[in-house]
């Protein structure tokens, strides 16, 4: 952040944020945004209005005009603002969290409904405020305007992400931490006359993208270690207390460790300050990795909001250079009513945090202690010339008091790198657990390799299986040699080459690929290994062991040019899971690789699946035992549409030419690598979870014509398609205005940018809807003839939708293209009301649908994530595998799913983007899960007997 910037902040928060006091201070706390639960403000009862602060307005719980759910809503009256006050005030309310914090991390937006009473227009501002924003910094605060209508209740939704999007009447934000929020606000500006607002039926709503996070596990381990003592005036002198100090009186008091000081500061003056200051400086440079903490009792009622400012030159006021910004770091932390804490805060903000690269971490030593949060100022300070530290206050209203035990140096306990330290064995399995499945030796690995290879000379088909996996003992339809669909009964079905009834159940991923871990090594030259380097030494610190470059093992090290997202964006990469392969059987990476593609192929089919899901090792291709589909990624230089929610990235511009180039290339790799007279192939996936919009929304909904219009039709072939589709329906401008609301000049102004962000008029939502859906067409229409003109004889599978990546306009038009609808789901099973947005046009596309991805995890197997739906243990895992599982056979239009994925996430995280998932049927020493494994059976075994014996 800019000084400049700062010091503009630090003008702001000498009032509150819009210049008015509040009547009323709510009880607050410092809480870790991870370990709260999700709250929200609730209108019906009253204990909701200890948490409400008013200015220049008053609210009430009514009931009648504006309750729109239970019995009673929130009426705020704001009062008038004349032309000359309109800088001086702002009526407003604050509602602040119960709980100090809300966490509200994992939600899009929230909605409310606001009735305005009055004759005239209501214009309301929305303010979401985290920690940060409320010292005064615009970009932790969210800001969205509306405007309600005399007489009118609308649902206004605020965006989290609508400033970071440019959306229309969202400002500022950009930096806002969602778990950390502190306040929600409702105001107005002035000039105006006095107006009303009723807000009722508060609701948050999820945010979409499938990446969870999951909480951080942490453990208790007591009060914080001491790196160095300060002063604890237990001498019975106040040790460093400056004459500078201002407005506070001291006297040494006793406490439950000894003695500390009374600090009392008077309201009489703006900036009540205790001040310490060393005789000439404090040299802390030779401490090794530390936080200053100071130990603090708040004997009153009430909290107190403190503030520390900690300077590396002299006071301004006395001849130097520190002002509070300049040559200073100032922080502050709220101490919470009647109790004893320590605080503390880092005098390098520029550190920053560890970076694991692990989506889920191992446990955090949790200290009774509270971290101070950084406000402005200096983010580095100079540790060998520390000349004061103050504690001191801003505008109290009130006197107060504290009691100061100590000040002294801690450990940084931001950055505890220890729990990281020999995080996983020889075997990549986490150290700090035990579990069935966990190998404890070489031996007792082998021996399980040798069952393994026993059970290749036994294993059979399920008996009621015919030689493609369909249903033998059901009905024979007509044989073409390779899968296809067809409505049996009522019911889609897919078929098998030789015309047996055949539904679709697998696992994804049987690949290497994902197996890859960071080890915190870089080379300058990887093809020869040469230049090492360690720039990750915390990644390098997580292994117990890795092999020497002249190991048989070291095999398995390859490089990772390009990293999504984790400690490094390139490096060195091992696989524990192809090693514990090797150890296995004993032998060469080569031969065990045979090896495990024979055993996988077992499996199964011991375990009774019909297919292989998406993204498997090629050596599978063309197996002669298990079905199984390709997949192809579509790649190139072709232009792109944003939706302004991207969540793997902007769509393809499919009216682009070179989008079908691009298409071309990708089924000519496809086809490079299976045949189209292989009876084995099921058919073929392309593309996975575009970001094709929502329905939580309008913005998310039209998104991508909301964006695509805004470009120059001369740049981009999408606005282009628009722009003459548009022309060929109004024929003129002036019906295209009429239709929509608008004041566009011309033609020509609407091709060169039409950057519309307000909430649309009918006329608009309903021509972008039927744009969306020509972009769909366009898009579908493309893949399919590509697909089809190399592997006519197989099936084309679909995009696999996400639920957040899915509107009815692009179901429609995918459903006139593809052979199969696929969807990834990730929730309790299909018919859950909350994600499977699919289930409303089911009917309507009546089409044959599958599932793409979903999976259940726990954290009992020595991984610290369940995945993105969590199982509390294994055997949940499995109960919930058999009940996801019988709502797709049970559902007519569905012909199967697949679960993701075969093996679990390296427990250090994979290589692309940290995930570390318990989410397979096999651990990383290739154990399976038996519990799971024998869900799975059961389900496999009642498969076509639950499908089609009805």
């Amino acid at each position: 952040m800019k000084k400049s910037h700062i010091a503009i902040m630090l003008a702001s928060v000498l009032m509150t944020t819009y210049g008015c006091q509040h009547t009323k201070a709510p009880e607050t706390q410092t809480v870790d945004g991870d370990n709260i639960p999700v709250s929200l403000p609730d209108f019906e009862s009253d204990s909701f209005f200890n948490n409400v602060a008013v200015s220049h307005a008053k609210v009430e719980k009514i009931n009648g005009v504006g309750v729109t759910a239970g019995s009673n809503a929130l009426k705020i009256s704001f009062d008038e603002v004349s032309e000359a006050n309109k800088f001086k005030f702002w009526p407003n309310i604050k509602i602040v969290p119960n709980e100090g914090i809300w966490n509200w991390n994992s939600k899009g937006s929230f909605k409310v409904d606001v009735t305005n009473p009055s004759d005239s227009s209501a214009n309301i501002i929305f303010k979401v405020v985290d920690n940060i924003g409320s010292m005064g910094a615009q970009t932790n605060q969210l800001n969205y305007a509306v405007s309600i209508p005399a007489g009118e209740t609308e649902t206004v939704e605020m965006l989290f992400n609508g400033g970071k999007r440019k959306l229309n009447n969202y400002w500022d934000g950009d930096q806002l931490d969602l778990r950390k929020l502190v306040e929600l606000q409702v105001f107005v500006q002035g000039p105006m006359d006095a107006q009303t607002a009723v807000l009722d039926n508060f609701e948050l709503i999820d945010a979409t993208g499938d990446f969870i996070s999951a909480k951080e596990q942490v453990i208790d381990v007591g009060p914080v270690p001491t790196v160095k003592v300060i002063t604890d005036f237990d001498s019975g002198e106040a040790s460093y207390i400056s004459e500078r100090s201002v407005s506070t009186s001291v006297k040494t008091v006793d406490t439950a460790e000894g003695q500390g000081i009374e600090v009392r500061y008077s309201s009489e003056n703006a900036y009540p300050n205790l001040t310490l200051a060393p005789t000439d400086k404090w040299d802390w440079s030779k401490e090794q990795d530390f936080n200053l903490a100071f130990d603090i009792e708040n004997p009153t009622n009430e909290p107190i909001q403190m503030f520390v400012r900690v300077d590396q030159a002299e006071d301004k006021n006395w001849g130097g250079t520190a002002d509070g910004v300049t040559d200073s770091m100032s922080a502050y932390m709220t101490l919470a009513p009647q109790e004893m804490n320590t605080y503390y805060m880092s005098l390098s903000q520029l550190s920053g945090k560890l970076v694991s690269g692990m989506g889920s971490e191992p446990p955090k030593k949790s200290y009774n202690a509270q971290k101070i949060s950084y406000g402005w100022g200096e983010t580095e300070l100079d540790l060998s010339n520390i000349k004061s530290i103050q504690l001191y206050l801003q505008n109290p209203t009130k006197d107060t008091r504290i009691i100061l035990d100590s000040v002294r140096l801690i450990p940084n306990l931001d950055a505890d790198a220890t729990r990281y330290a020999g995080l996983v064995d020889e075997f990549g399995q986490s150290t700090h657990a035990d579990w069935p499945e966990k190998i404890d030796s070489i031996d007792e690995l082998q021996a399980q390799g040798k069952k393994d290879l026993e059970s290749l000379k036994t294993v059979q088909p399920l008996p009621d299986r015919s030689t493609f996996g369909g249903w033998k003992d059901g009905p024979k339809l007509d044989a073409t040699g390779f899968f296809r669909t067809e409505k049996v009964d009522g019911q889609w079905s897919l078929v098998d080459p030789e015309g047996y009834l055949f539904f679709m159940t697998g696992l994804d991923n049987v690949r290497m690929d994902d197996t890859v871990t960071i080890t915190g090594v870089d080379y300058e030259n990887p093809d020869e290994r040469s230049g090492r380097s360690i720039p990750s030494g915390l990644r390098n610190s997580m292994f117990t062991w890795l092999p020497e470059d002249d190991d048989p093992l070291a095999s398995n090290y390859d490089y990772a040019t390009y990293v999504h997202s984790g400690a490094l964006k390139k490096g060195e990469v091992f696989s524990f899971y192809r090693a514990n392969l090797m150890r296995k059987y004993d032998t060469s990476k080569e031969e065990a690789m045979k090896i495990w593609k024979d055993v996988t192929l077992e499996r199964m089919q011991e375990w009774g699946f019909t297919t292989l899901g998406n993204w498997i090792d090629p050596m599978f291709y063309d197996n002669g035992k298990v079905a199984y589909e390709a997949h192809g990624w579509i790649a190139g230089d072709h232009q792109r549409i944003s939706t302004g929610n991207d969540y793997w990235g902007p769509i393809h511009d499919p009216f682009d030419p070179k989008f079908q180039e691009s298409t071309r290339k990708m089924a000519e790799r496809v086809a490079s690598k299976v045949s189209d007279n292989d009876p084995w192939l099921v058919g073929t996936f392309v593309d996975n979870e575009i970001s094709w919009g929502n329905v939580m929304n309008e913005a998310n909904h039209y998104g991508l014509i909301i964006n695509a219009l805004s470009y120059d039709a001369e740049k981009s072939s999408a606005k282009q398609s628009f722009t003459t589709h548009l022309k060929s329906k109004y024929k003129i401008i002036t019906a295209l205005n009429k239709a929509w609301g608008t004041k566009v000049g011309s033609w020509g102004e609407f091709e060169k940018s039409f950057d519309y962000r307000e909430k649309l008029k009918p006329g608009m939502k309903a021509d972008y809807s039927e744009l969306l859906q020509m972009l769909g067409e366009q898009y579908f229409s493309i893949v399919r003839k590509e697909i089809k003109r190399v592997l006519p004889n197989h099936l084309y599978l679909g995009a696999r939708f996400s639920d957040w990546g899915l509107t009815p306009e692009i179901a429609r038009a995918a459903a006139k293209h593809v052979d199969v609808m696929s969807y990834n789901l990730y929730a309790n099973d299909i018919t859950d009301e909350k994600k499977a947005h699919f289930q409303h046009f089911l009917a309507e596309l009546d089409m044959p649908s599958m599932i793409g991805e979903f999976h259940f995890g726990s954290t009992d197997s020595g991984l610290y994530h369940g995945g993105i739906v969590n199982a509390a243990s294994q055997s949940e895992r499995a109960s919930m595998y058999t009940r996801y599982m019988e709502s797709v056979i049970d559902n007519p239009y569905f012909v199967g799913a697949h679960w993701f994925q075969y093996l679990d996430s390296p427990a250090t995280g994979r290589a692309w983007d940290g995930e570390n998932y318990n989410i397979g049927f096999v651990t990383i020493a290739d154990q399976p899960y038996e519990e799971l494994v024998e869900a799975a059976k059961q389900v496999n075994i009642n498969l076509y007997q639950q499908r089609f014996s009805k």
